[in-house]
């Protein structure tokens, strides 16, 4: 598959409000089209390399402010969840704070969902950087190729260092949330990792079953269970 349709396709099956934050490829390709070829004018091509830069400067600027706000959202969300797990541990603590294995339950598939939605988002965004990386590259090449200029590998290296492709920090935050869902569900976590890149969800917990009766809960290297 050519690397237009791959872009189409990715464009088309991520989330809706993340579409326009993606390279503008296709119109890229218009405007590079629209571009006299090699006229050998160097007067010329520093104009027009001085002008291309500019619009590829704001597509950078466009991939690093999402990516950041939403790594930034990531890390907010990661906290609160955090909260919450603590807030369910000490709930356990207090008599009659969780009076039926239904409540517990439900109390904590929700955060289960929260954990794998956000997970999710996390692997989409890693994708939205080296896709948007690869079609930066090949606009770049197209350039040079159009012009016979020589931008690709300058502005390439540039790219390299910017925000939105560095992605270890992210990569940290999908760790952090794959080893809170291994401790708090350990078979969701097994489905969750192994399918990242197909964003498929994983099955509820049939160790929490929705069977409202009374106990006691047991936080354990296994998971969480609810003692009758």
């Amino acid at each position: 598959m050519k690397f237009g349709k791959e872009f189409k396709t990715h464009l088309e099956e991520t989330l809706p409000g993340w579409r326009d934050k993606f390279l503008c490829y296709k119109p890229l390709k218009k405007l590079l089209k629209s571009i006299p070829a090699n006229d050998n004018d160097d007067d010329g091509l520093d104009g027009l390399e001085h002008w291309f830069v500019r619009i590829l400067d704001v597509e950078l600027d466009k991939f690093n402010d999402f990516f950041l706000d939403k790594e930034e959202d990531f890390i907010i969300r990661l906290r609160e969840l955090k909260g919450r797990i603590d807030r369910v541990k000490e709930k356990t603590n207090e008599v009659g704070a969780f009076t039926s294995e239904s409540e517990f339950s439900e109390e904590m598939l929700d955060i289960r969902r929260a954990f794998v939605t956000i997970h999710g988002e996390m692997v989409l965004l890693k994708n939205y950087s080296s896709l948007n990386f690869a079609g930066l590259v090949k606009i770049l090449k197209k350039y040079d190729k159009r012009t016979g200029g020589l931008l690709s590998l300058p502005f390439t290296q540039r790219a390299l260092h910017q925000p939105f492709f560095t992605t270890e920090p992210l990569t940290s935050l999908v760790r952090a949330c794959e080893a809170s869902l291994e401790l708090l569900f350990p078979l969701e976590a097994e489905v969750v990792e192994s399918n990242s890149e197909n964003q498929i969800e994983p099955p509820v917990n049939t160790n929490i079953a929705d069977t409202a009766s009374h106990g006691r809960i047991q936080w354990t290297s296994t998971g969480v269970h609810w003692l009758h």
